[in-house]
């Protein structure tokens, strides 16, 4: 029996020590989270003296700035020259333009010039057919006639007065009867030679030989190109401050060209409908650069003075309808501390304003940093005073 028991007693023994040693483990598991509980509070202590220590970092920077001044940058009152443009965009026209009108429908014959020929008044561009069936074409064949015949009466005439045969009041008769119709062959020639009325360039053409040209319709446009005119229209701002006279200036942004010229004419009231006034701008073409029927843009210069006090317009200060700025002065310590001073401005360009009193050139002005700082204020400028101009 004890051989038989002896087993049992020795199991027993075993599963008392394995429960005492899980007992044991679960022992040192718990004590390992205390640990890391303890270790989180201190990390946690860590970071709150982190932060309180920023904290006084930024405190000490307060001071500095309260005992060494608040960091602005300035820029230096000047003497110089201020220009106001307003763009604007229109379409080039020759300075004489006109249109080569057909008073009949009639077949095209000939196109005797094309786009860019030079004509001089009277030369012919484009022909019209003169046989086929028309009344004008059945004028012109009996106005041709009938100074054929006006001519050989006047000969005939001549020849005998020189003989004694007529008076004179009967040559003058005749010659008066020719040159009738000579005027008649010249109104009926007209009708199938069109020409140029004016010197100028050919800037377009219509038709072609076979076309038929319409009665009243433009058949060529003729332009004098060596100055042109950019007609433009204006919205009400822009109206307000342009002036016939004002000077005007068309470039070309892809290549750097540029021309001046003048406003040459502003209507006296805007469109009803659109709102808009319309004006034109001359501007001499020596090079034909601008070609008719082509958008050009142009500055118009609205506004200019000479010989002003100006400052960045970043600089001003709007308080209700008070303008004012912040002088950067020496407090006769070797500080600078800020004044709060009140100035009238006069023409402001997108860049610059002219000072019309309140301000000297040569004094130093806050152009960045106004927020910060308030009449008296201790300031320290971090720039060389000139600022960008």
């Amino acid at each position: 029996h004890l051989e038989e028991a002896l087993p049992g007693s020795i199991n027993r023994r075993h599963e008392r020590r394995m429960t005492m040693s899980n007992g044991n483990t679960k022992k040192g598991h718990g004590r390992l989270i205390v640990i890391l509980i303890v270790v989180a509070f201190i990390a946690a202590f860590g970071i709150r003296f982190a932060v309180l220590g920023q904290r006084d970092s930024v405190a000490s920077i307060r001071s500095i700035q309260e005992s060494e001044g608040i960091p602005v940058e300035a820029v230096t009152a000047v003497t110089g020259d201020l220009e106001v443009w307003n763009t604007m965009a229109g379409t080039v026209e020759g300075i004489v333009q006109y249109p080569v009108v057909s008073t009949n429908s009639i077949q095209v014959m000939d196109v005797l010039r094309r786009e860019g020929d030079h004509v001089n008044k009277g030369d012919i561009i484009i022909r019209l057919e003169k046989t086929s069936p028309n009344p004008m074409l059945h004028s012109y064949a009996r106005s041709k006639a009938l100074y054929d015949d006006a001519l050989s009466d006047v000969r005939r005439m001549r020849v005998l007065y020189e003989e004694g045969a007529i008076s004179a009041q009967q040559l003058e008769k005749a010659e008066m009867g020719l040159k009738i119709a000579e005027s008649d062959l010249v109104n009926a020639k007209a009708g199938t030679d069109l020409v140029a009325d004016r010197e100028g360039m050919i800037t377009s053409v219509t038709v072609n030989p076979g076309d038929m040209a319409d009665n009243g319709k433009p058949v060529a446009w003729v332009a004098r190109t060596d100055t042109v005119v950019v007609k433009f229209t204006a919205g009400s701002r822009q109206a307000m401050v342009l002036e016939k006279g004002q000077r005007a200036v068309w470039f070309a942004e892809e290549t750097g060209e540029r021309g001046e010229g003048i406003v040459s004419r502003l209507d006296l009231s805007a469109d009803p409908e659109t709102r808009l006034l319309a004006g034109e701008a001359i501007f001499p073409n020596p090079d034909d650069r601008l070609m008719p029927g082509i958008l050009v843009s142009f500055g118009v210069l609205t506004g200019e003075r000479r010989g002003v006090v100006k400052i960045p317009v970043g600089s001003l200060i709007l308080k209700g309808d008070q303008f004012s700025v912040f002088v950067v002065e020496d407090d006769g310590t070797g500080k600078k501390t800020s004044k709060y001073r009140a100035v009238v401005p006069g023409l402001r360009t997108s860049d610059e304003v002219e000072i019309l009193s309140g301000l000297e050139a040569g004094e130093s002005v806050v152009l960045f940093g106004q927020t910060r700082i308030e009449d008296g204020s201790l300031v320290k400028v971090i720039n060389d005073g000139e600022g960008d101009r």
